[in-house]
C-alpha cells in the first residue's frame, strides 16, 4: 500500500479525534461499538493493516452521516485500497497505489 493515507482512514481517525476532544473518556472501543464493528478490527483499519469491506460501508456511512460527496470519496478510497491490497498479494511490484 502506498504512502498516502486513504480518505476513509483519515476520516475515521479525524472523527475519533473529534469525539475524544468533545469527551476525553471516549475511546476507540466506544467508536467501534458505535460503528458496530470489532475494536481490534477498527484499530487495524485505522493503521492500514486491514481494509473495510464494501458490505459494511453503507452502515458506517449512515452512522457517520456523511455528505454525498464524503460518501463517494469514502467508498472510492476503500475500493482503491482493496484493489491495491489484492494486487500486492499477487506481486508487490504490480502496485502504484499512492
Amino acid at each position: 500500500m502506498g504512502q498516502k493515507i486513504p480518505f476513509y482512514v483519515e476520516y475515521l481517525c479525524n472523527e475519533l479525534q473529534d469525539r475524544v476532544a468533545r469527551n476525553p473518556q471516549y475511546s476507540l472501543r466506544a467508536f467501534a461499538k458505535f460503528l458496530d464493528i470489532d475494536a481490534s478490527f477498527l484499530s487495524k483499519v485505522m493503521s492500514r493493516k486491514k481494509v473495510l469491506s464494501l458490505k459494511k460501508v453503507d452502515e458506517i456511512v449512515e452512522k457517520l452521516r456523511l455528505t454525498e460527496e464524503e460518501r463517494k470519496k469514502f467508498i472510492l478510497s476503500i475500493a482503491n485500497e482493496q484493489k491495491c491490497a489484492s494486487l500486492t498479494k499477487v506481486d508487490n511490484d504490480l502496485t502504484s497505489c499512492d
